[in-house]
């Protein structure tokens, strides 16, 4: 246990760490964001923190990040304990992930929903808070930028989908409860929050929760409560609002129309449809975003609420050489390029001065992807020029994801074996010219994610055996253990005796077990691979999460694709039983992993005769086998246009 006192309360932190230096290493930083975030919510609300004590547990393989429980918050002890490795990204989601819990004090805790219908309203105020309380403590990041790369690509990654979900669902059967969580509870709900607060102002929405704080303390409120509360407040219907943006699922696809009369503007517009062809409208302002080649650019505001909203004043502007009608970051929708802009972001997006207009592109492009506009190598091809040229850490991270994704979802294996070598050269030579060790660490977990030719394995053999360093990266047992599993998964010779080593590195009796949990997953024997995966249909064998869905993505990794194509059929036929045995957020997790390192016709067509073969599937149910086969069925259809 370690003990701290933070403006004149005192917290306990419960632990079964065994490393010292790291408990050391992290304690003052996890005090000190615990009590920023008591200040800024005690400031925020009006009211002071709600209960007696306030401690938090750090619990080893916790199957959730945290949990909210009053005086004794539980976290997963790896979601706090960070290495010295750490990227920027894990610190802010640790410091995102603390606001997020101790703002469910008052938002859940100190005012509870009356049933699971609006359990989505907690984990909202929780993650929207949190997006305000983390600033202070990271005064050189762009909060906006955050926002936007945090929030939006998960939740479209759940919007696009046949499975796409509300964020306000009905319940009659606590059974079910935990089908409601998911990205649009955690991500989308967020976004719509801060559609609300522009919509009636901030302090229209402070003031209105306050009053719903005040009024409902210690008791049950719902969203029709709150709602209530604030319509008073506007002279916008809220309630039509709502229906649109909480009650309904799915996104609009908004799109810009141009006209030019020679050099200029001769009108502009933004159109709105909605994809289910429903007729439904979305009422959100936008502020477009026109760019030019010189890097000049305006930012025009529109409040579209109808199908079409005209731009009054962007007649007459020269004509621009890209739109986006997301310029600010919180629009949300199916961004559709038109294909001037599209084709402009391919050739000049590193060029765009701005960081987040640069990442609104980068998410607009990897739309345009996933909806055969954008082809997999263009993309590829765009992320070897722009990371060199970046220069925010944030948005760093995302590139390499898009390229990592792309990489490996949507490049055929032989068109991925060619391009390697000059892929893991860019991303080596960007770890040795990074300028501080969270980026270089983000840059080498991209290297290490890629590497496929002898000579990146080679050196990362070479680098879990202690005989070359990483450059300005100080490793620490977590990353000799990604090492040895990626070695292994990438059938090196010595394999086995590697993964045999890393055992016997690891002091840490709890992350000694998770690693021996995880090794048949890694084993070079089909039969020892076969075992392990019949060892998961009792319940027993999943009791502990966490190690479950990392012995998963090994099994279903990339490179094992097609010999783990006879696990699917059995993995969905359990989906049922996963969610009578498991934890919440299991079922979704248990798909994703499942699924998320296939990409072949074959195994789409598995999943696709799966949901045939049950029309009796509870429709949630249907709904995230839908959500996590998404990826797997446009990417069977990209790799294969691509022959």
């Amino acid at each position: 246990m370690e003990e701290a006192e933070r403006g004149g309360r005192r917290m306990a932190m419960y632990h079964r760490e065994t490393d010292r230096e790291r408990i050391e290493r992290n304690a003052g930083a996890i005090f000190d964001l615990h009590a920023s975030a008591l200040a800024w919510l005690e400031e925020y609300t009006g009211i002071p923190f709600p209960f007696e004590k306030f401690d938090f547990v750090l619990v080893p393989a916790f199957q959730y990040g945290g949990m909210e429980h009053p005086g004794a918050i539980f976290y997963r002890a790896d979601s706090l304990l960070l290495d010295e490795s750490a990227t920027q990204n894990a610190q802010l989601g640790r410091a995102s992930l603390i606001a997020h819990e101790t703002a469910h004090q008052w938002f859940g805790d100190l005012v509870t929903m009356p049933w699971f219908d609006d359990v989505w309203m907690k984990e909202t105020f929780a993650n929207f808070m949190a997006a305000k309380i983390v600033n202070p403590a990271f005064p050189e990041v762009d909060h906006d930028l955050r926002f936007l790369l945090a929030h939006y690509p998960a939740a479209y990654g759940v919007d696009r989908t046949a499975g796409a979900n509300p964020i306000r669902q009905p319940l009659d059967n606590l059974n079910e409860a935990g089908t409601l969580y998911g990205a649009i509870i955690y991500q989308k709900a967020p976004i719509v929050f801060a559609h609300l607060e522009r919509l009636i102002g901030e302090d229209a929405l402070r003031d209105g929760l306050r009053e719903y704080l005040g009024a409902h303390a210690y008791a049950n409120a719902g969203w029709t409560d709150l709602i209530a509360i604030l319509d008073a407040r506007t002279t916008e219907d809220l309630a039509a609002w709502s229906r649109t943006w909480v009650e309904e699922s799915g996104r609009p696809r908004v799109e810009v129309a141009l006209e030019t009369d020679g050099d200029g503007i001769a009108r502009l517009a933004v159109r709105q449809s909605d994809p289910a062809e429903a007729g439904r409208l979305w009422n959100q302002r936008l502020e477009l975003r026109l760019g030019y080649d010189d890097g000049e650019s305006n930012t025009l505001a529109v409040h579209l609420r109808d199908a079409e909203a005209v731009v009054a004043e962007a007649a007459g502007l020269p004509a621009p050489d890209y739109v986006l009608a997301n310029g600010a970051g919180l629009g949300y929708g199916l961004m559709a390029l038109d294909p001037r802009t599209r084709d402009y972001l391919l050739a000049e997006l590193p060029a765009i001065d701005e960081p987040l207009t640069r990442a609104i592109g980068w998410v607009s492009l990897w739309e345009s992807l996933l909806e055969g506009d954008v082809g997999p190598e263009a993309l590829i091809d765009l992320a070897q020029r722009a990371l060199p040229a970046e220069t925010d850490e944030q948005n760093v991270s995302r590139i390499l994801g898009y390229l990592t994704s792309a990489y490996w979802r949507y490049l055929a294996p032989e068109r991925r074996a060619a391009l390697a070598p000059e892929i893991e050269a860019l991303l080596w030579s960007g770890t040795a010219a990074a300028g501080s060790r969270s980026l270089a660490a983000a840059w080498f977990g991209a290297y290490r994610n890629v590497a496929l030719s002898a000579e990146a394995l080679v050196r990362l053999e070479r680098i879990w055996r202690e005989e070359e360093e990483v450059p300005g990266v100080p490793l620490a047992e977590r990353d000799f253990t990604a090492l040895a599993q990626g070695l292994a998964v990438r059938g090196v010779a010595d394999s086995a005796e590697i993964v045999a080593a890393q055992r016997e590195r690891i002091d840490n009796p709890d992350r000694r077990a998770a690693f021996e949990f995880v090794m048949p997953a890694l084993s070079a024997e089909p039969e020892v691979r076969d075992a392990f995966f019949d060892s998961l249909r009792e319940p027993a064998n999943r009791a502990r999460e966490p190690w479950v869905l990392t012995a998963l993505r090994w099994l279903h990794h990339p490179l094992r694709a097609r010999e783990s194509e006879v696990y699917l059929r059995p993995g969905l036929d359990l989906l049922e039983e996963i969610q009578r045995t498991g934890d919440i957020f299991f079922p979704l997790s248990w798909l994703q992993t499942t699924l998320d390192g296939h990409q072949t016709a074959s195994a789409a067509a598995i999943v696709e005769q799966y949901l045939a073969d049950r029309p009796d599937l509870a429709p949630r149910l249907r709904a995230k086998a839908l959500q996590a086969a998404d990826g797997l069925l446009r990417a069977a259809r990209i790799v294969e246009g691509s022959h």
